[in-house]
């Protein structure tokens, strides 16, 4: 395997950090193909190693056996399965479990390992799930009474493994943290495709609007009475901090809406179903496919099921059979089948909840719009990391993130991501349509240096059409010399014309 050069340095820490620690890399930078080449290395030292990969889905699982069955050279190597019904013998020297029959299990394994003198290689992939009471019980082999402590090595795999009150249990298991690689990086080497996000204020409609404003006035009561019942409340810094308190408070109350913390819950959470429901998402999330090429394939996230369900019927009633759903209450075989169906192309647009946002890799996906959101950025990351996959086709990857313009919702999908990977549509849903002063403002420059040019009625009239596909794509935010690359690939008089006006506007905007 041809490594990247991130992945030379990460091995090379790993190697000097006696064989242990977790890797904080982007998705789709290639994180198994660094874990085979650690495994493959620990091996050449070690031709004893067994092989224990913990994963938190089946789909996660049937990838890595996989990835592990195209390196398997002869049937020793060939992986085992642990989960669900499907359990294969241990004793075997590269074995695969998800982490729901791993709980009670594995822990005991690597202990049977140690203690015949193996050396036992762990990796841990999506390894932030694995810090809950439950979860950390593969590490229960840890502890002073551990067996051959030296024979064992550890590798944490993730995009975001740390950031919660938890992480010592990680590191206890698997290591400190030895490298990380993040979008900005991995997309200037190349490593990922090239992405920008749109970041779009939608509308309430009036109704919701007063309804907001209602719950708002009551959660500003309820916190006044909350500050007067218990003024150390006052004292605490971080609203995960504040919440983790008053939720407390409201449980020993028994939950009575009477009592101000069980109060400020309840509506704070009516007020974030307003927010999250509001129905301009879904009329916002209509006209920015329609803003898109025949040829993009798009993942639509949403955080309510039936928000995921109203948007495919409105979506179905426009593209017909080109659209489907993935979501936690479908039985497996029938996600199954509909995750088939996008990578088969039998489908373009895949419209989903959480439930998607993590194991599956579809490289050509290259549109993710954002419904709405839950302010984790762990969750975030990982929705951006389904549409980042190099693919042989695909120029750049789009992600469109929702928010709701009147209310406290972050306005910035991710802290951190340089102004040329990012712009901004505002949405009006009354006259269904969207507006980017700065665009605009180019636009108008474009156009009138165009009439003084001389550009006669039908030319004008092409530009006017080219620049307003633009405006809702995030295509003039490209390097120029992509936009020239396209227009010379382009299919038809018309996609010319378009990339080139996007290599303007893109010189205008590196300006």
């Amino acid at each position: 395997m041809e490594l990247y050069k991130w992945q030379k340095q990460c091995l090379r820490r790993w190697e000097q950090a006696g064989f242990r620690g977790i890797v904080n890399v982007v998705t789709g930078a290639g994180k198994t193909v660094l874990a085979l080449e650690a495994f493959k290395r620990a091996l050449s030292l070690y031709p004893d190693l067994r092989v224990r990969v913990v994963v938190p889905t089946i789909a996660l699982a049937n990838q890595w056996r996989m990835a592990l069955l195209d390196h398997a050279e002869t049937e020793e190597w060939r992986p085992g399965f642990f989960g669900g019904t499907g359990r294969d013998d241990p004793s075997r020297r590269v074995m695969v479990y998800v982490i729901n029959s791993a709980r009670n299990t594995l822990a005991g394994h690597i202990r049977a390992d140690l203690s015949l003198g193996r050396h036992v290689l762990l990796i841990c992939d999506e390894c932030h799930h694995y810090q809950s009471p439950q979860n950390r019980k593969i590490f229960g082999f840890l502890g002073p009474d551990m067996p051959g402590r030296e024979l064992y090595l550890s590798l944490g795999l993730s995009a975001t493994p740390f950031g919660t009150e938890n992480d010592q249990i990680l590191k206890e298991g698997l290591g400190e943290e030895i490298y990380s690689y993040g979008f900005e990086e991995a997309a200037d080497q190349g490593v990922i495709a090239d992405y920008r996000v749109c970041e779009v204020s939608a509308d309430f409609l009036p109704d919701e609007r007063a309804l907001y404003e209602e719950y708002s006035l009551r959660i500003t009561r309820a916190l006044i009475r909350l500050y007067k019942a218990h003024p150390d409340l006052k004292t605490i810094r971080g609203r995960k901090e504040f919440l983790r308190r008053v939720s407390a408070l409201a449980r020993e109350a028994d939950m009575d809406p009477e009592d101000p913390a069980a109060d400020f819950l309840l509506n704070t959470y009516l007020r974030k179903e307003v927010t999250v429901l509001a129905m301009s998402r879904i009329r916002c999330c209509l006209a920015i496919l329609r803003s898109l090429r025949e040829t993009d394939r798009v993942l639509i996230f949403s955080e309510r099921i039936s928000q995921a369900e109203d948007l495919r019927r409105a979506v179905s009633m426009i593209y017909d059979r080109r659209v489907g759903i993935y979501h936690s209450e479908m039985n497996r075989q029938a996600r199954e089948r509909i995750l088939e169906a996008f990578r088969n192309r039998q489908i373009r647009i895949l419209v989903s909840c959480r439930a998607l946002d993590e194991g599956i890799d579809v490289p050509d996906a290259n549109i993710g719009i954002v419904m709405s959101s839950s302010a984790v950025s762990r969750q975030r990351i990982q929705r951006m990391g389904r549409i980042i996959r190099k693919d042989p086709g695909k120029a750049a990857a789009s992600l469109y993130y929702m928010y709701i313009r009147e209310s406290s919702e972050d306005v910035s999908y991710l802290q951190g991501l340089s102004c040329s990977r990012r712009t901004a549509l505002r949405y009006f849903s009354r006259e269904d349509v969207f507006s980017n002063d700065l665009y605009e403002f180019a636009a108008l420059q474009i156009l009138e240096e165009a009439g003084e040019r001389g550009y006669g009625s039908s030319q004008l009239s092409e530009l006017r059409r080219c620049l307003t596909e633009g405006l809702a794509r995030t295509d003039h935010l490209l390097a120029p010399e992509t936009c020239r690359d396209l227009a010379r690939r382009a299919g038809d008089v018309h996609e010319r014309n378009y990339w080139k006006v996007c290599r303007k506007m893109a010189e205008m905007f590196a300006d």
